[in-house]
């Protein structure tokens, strides 16, 4: 569990890695107009928010909270998908997409790391803690309800 919430949280700090860098890049640029950068910017705040709730799910994974299990669940194949789309972009533009390659290998193992071993589905799947039954003198019912 604690190597699957670490991988998780590392995905999520690749993303917004990537999302600094390739701000810092584009800002970088002369050939863009006010209104592609704009619209580059509000595009890659969705992602950088995407990428710190990833960052998040990582810390409430390892804290051991089943929604965060999950939802981690739910969004490591789109953050694959995303991943492998932008991959296949950087390359086919003729550049060596190491952090496309790198947020996809990351997110596939941590999917693997936190759904293939059964203890960590045992013990995100096992069932609520039953409370303690109250203790004292005014607890006791003698049977009776």
């Amino acid at each position: 569990m604690e190597i699957g919430a670490s991988l998780l949280a590392t995905v999520g700090v690749l993303i917004v890695g990537r999302v600094a860098y390739g701000v810092a890049v584009n800002l970088g640029q002369d050939q863009w107009s006010s209104g592609a950068r704009a619209v580059f910017l509000v595009l890659n705040s969705f992602v950088l928010v995407f990428g710190l709730f990833v960052l998040l799910l990582g810390d409430q994974v390892r804290r051991g909270r089943t929604w965060a299990w999950i939802t981690g669940l739910v969004m490591l194949p789109f953050t694959i998908l995303f991943g492998v789309v932008l991959l296949l972009i950087t390359a086919l533009s003729g550049a060596v997409p190491w952090a496309g390659a790198g947020v996809v290998l990351v997110a596939v193992a941590a999917l693997i790391t936190l759904s293939a071993p059964r203890a960590t589905r045992a013990y995100f799947t096992r069932g609520p803690a039953h409370p303690a039954p109250p203790v004292g003198q005014a607890a006791w019912t003698g049977g009776r309800s």
